[in-house]
């Protein structure tokens, strides 16, 4: 009972940080989705792909739940969500399938991905608050397509739902204020997600599992994540409303670099 708690516990810090800053679960997940992993049993070769899919899952529902809230607001940006979506949903079902589902993508591996990208993020985030002075917008719908398929490639090698590549992508690339980038990025998170979940149902495991599941999809694990998530996710989006893009972005760098440590030291057990 306290493990199952513990989950949800998980769930709705990473659901109020989704809400807050945007960024999905994801960063919070893919440190306790291993644990509890190891924690029941499964063997090393198979915490990657268990990792991924019940941390999107995860992130599919906070998104929905923020989306939600969002389309109430009439704060939905339609036609960049969907270009974006499109690409994503692509560029992420083919890395899935063609890479995470096969047999050498290891834990090692998984972690120094997670790791590089984190960095290349921390270092244009703080390059960018460096320079205070509004820049006016530059969307393209080139812009957003190649933004949607960096978002699912990363999506579907690391499970952090795309908004940690996408929102960095679009307050950088395309000076879109952190606040609007997060409402784009949300739709895109939860069409990315939807699919790369159904995916994930429709393989099974190359290993026996010993507990109620749907493909990579582990109940245990999933459900009670999801439940904290979907209780958190819409008092992070409330209170992101009322704090500074500059603050949710002084935020947004402090999770990920506690991620990024945390990784690093995995690589050495």
């Amino acid at each position: 009972m306290v493990f199952y708690s513990l989950l949800v516990l998980a769930g709705l810090i990473g659901g109020f940080l989704a809400g807050f800053t945007g960024v999905g679960t994801g960063f919070i997940m893919i440190v306790v989705i291993p644990f509890a992993l190891k924690q029941m049993g499964f063997p090393d070769e198979e915490i990657v792909r268990f990792t991924i899919a019940n941390t999107i899952f995860a992130t599919m529902c906070s998104s929905l739940v923020n989306n939600i809230g969002l389309i109430i607001k009439r704060n939905f940006y339609i036609k960049e969500t969907l270009l974006i979506s499109v690409a994503s949903a692509i560029s992420s079902s083919v890395m899935l399938l063609m890479i995470v589902m096969q047999p050498g993508y290891t834990t090692a591996k998984y972690n120094v991905i997670i790791i590089v990208l984190l960095a290349y993020i921390i270092f244009r985030t703080i390059n960018k608050l460096r320079k205070s002075s509004p820049i006016k917008e530059r969307i393209t719908n080139f812009k957003l397509v190649t933004s949607g398929l960096g978002g699912g490639i990363v999506a579907a090698l690391t499970g952090l739902g795309g908004g940690s590549i996408i929102i960095p992508i679009l307050n950088l690339w395309m000076r879109i204020d952190i606040k609007k980038a997060k409402s784009i990025a949300y739709g895109s998170i939860f069409i990315t997600a939807l699919f790369i979940t159904f995916l994930n149902i429709i393989n099974e495991p190359k290993i026996p599992v010993d507990y109620p599941h749907l493909g990579y999809l582990l109940l245990p694990v999933a459900l009670p994540l999801s439940i904290g998530v979907i209780i958190a996710s819409p008092l992070g989006l409330k209170f992101g409303e009322k704090i500074s893009s500059r603050y949710i972005s002084y935020i947004f760098l402090s999770i990920i670099s506690i991620v990024m440590i945390r990784k690093i030291f995995e690589l050495f057990p």
